[in-house]
């Protein structure tokens, strides 16, 4: 697009004009294009350099500024993808709406639109954009692509993976492609199936970070450690910025019980990915894990705090609190977690636990015999709860 206001910006410097005012004309038309790639360059450095330090919301004012000075497709595209990068896939969807509105036969539109809505968990309005790409190119790997994950967020697995197998056979060169199968079978516990994907993702795009980002969370799932850190070490040197590198870095150290190194390198996810919840309620684990409350407490919160929040961080929070006698704000947090994951036993327990101790036999024997109902039998607490439930009956 770029290319094409330069050459129209020489066409009209180029027009015939009276007295001789041609030439100066010209100049001052490409003069103006001059500046305004000059403070495109500007913009987007500030942007970048922003990203870098976690500037979140400094980098997205800036990119913003740098799209609209040149209109350049791929500046929008690095800024929608920053900003899932950043969690803030809302603020993506916003982004990448306003350019589909103006632009819904585009095919990038589309891609960039949909790619936005999937990050933002958005299933329904996702599929609904996959199926408009498949409506004007019903052979689109991308358009099989973006609406296999939709299905899949849809809890439509099977139908999902057929898709996403599809993309792949379609463009087997494609690695994001790949990717996405690959991370589709992870989660569907296909561990092995998913290493050997995102393995092939890596061959196919071997300066990709993404792709090393995922395969060394696959490897370490499978417990191949070293191969996991030198993936995932490997994704760094190729973008410094990534917060989930740091992020499945930080959970293999744990897994190592090395808990000081997984400390630091959650707190550079946290750094270059402020706004991911889930990375707030990791750190927050390695600070419990470490008997450090004080400092537990505030990344839960943190993990609350932000949307949408991380539901299993409600119920940590709501512990602490009620471990320290914090009553009201723990009973608050811990009906939230009932509410957020109502298949969660361990919020049904922590409220259990919360009753008994404010000598509420009547709600506790509630929240104890749905735990019961929910736990797995090889649940540790369980023996204790048999054991405190008959004399909580009595006390009704």
């Amino acid at each position: 697009m770029l290319r094409v206001l330069i050459i129209a910006g020489l066409l009209l410097g180029a027009a015939p004009g009276c007295g001789g005012t041609e030439k100066p004309v010209k100049t001052a038309k490409k003069k103006d294009k001059s500046e305004k790639k000059k403070e495109t360059r500007a913009l987007l450095s500030d942007a970048r350099s922003s990203a870098s330090a976690g500037e979140v919301d400094a980098a997205d004012k800036a990119y913003e500024q740098a799209f609209e000075n040149s209109k350049d497709i791929e500046i929008l595209e690095e800024h929608i993808d920053f900003l899932i990068q950043a969690g803030k896939a809302v603020r993506a969807q916003e982004v990448a709406k306003a350019y589909y509105e103006e632009n819904t036969e585009d095919a990038k539109a589309l891609q960039l639109y949909a790619e936005a809505l999937l990050a933002a968990g958005n299933g329904q309005e996702a599929l609904k954009i996959a199926e408009q790409i498949l409506k004007a190119n019903p052979e689109d790997p991308g358009g099989f692509e973006k609406k296999g994950r939709a299905l899949i967020l849809l809890d439509k697995s099977s139908e999902g993976l057929e898709l996403l197998r599809r993309a792949v056979q379609q463009d087997d060169g494609n690695a994001a492609y790949h990717v996405s199968l690959g991370l589709a079978l992870f989660n569907a516990k296909k561990v092995n199936e998913a290493a050997i994907e995102l393995r092939t993702a890596v061959k196919k795009a071997p300066d990709d970070a993404k792709a090393h980002v995922y395969l060394g969370m696959a490897l370490r799932e499978q417990d191949e450690v070293k191969d996991a850190k030198e993936v995932l070490l490997r994704a760094l040197e190729l973008d410094g910025n990534n917060g989930r590198a740091y992020f499945e870095l930080g959970l293999l150290y744990n897994k190592e019980g090395k808990q000081a190194d997984a400390e630091q390198a959650l707190s550079k996810a946290v750094q270059k990915s402020p706004n991911e919840s889930l990375y707030w309620y990791a750190y927050g684990e390695i600070y419990r894990l470490q008997q450090r409350q004080d400092e537990a407490i505030s990344a839960y919160r943190k993990a609350v705090d932000l949307q949408p929040p991380y539901a299993k961080a409600l119920t940590k929070l709501g512990t602490l609190l009620a471990e320290r006698k914090e009553w009201e704000e723990a009973e608050r947090l811990l009906s939230a977690g009932v509410r957020k994951e109502p298949r969660n036993p361990a919020n049904y327990l922590a409220l259990g636990d919360l009753f008994a101790a404010k000598r509420k036999p009547k709600d506790a024997v509630f929240y104890y015999e749905q735990y019961l109902e929910l736990a797995p039998k090889t649940d540790k607490e369980r023996a204790r709860v048999k054991d405190l439930l008959p004399s909580l009956k009595r006390r009704r």
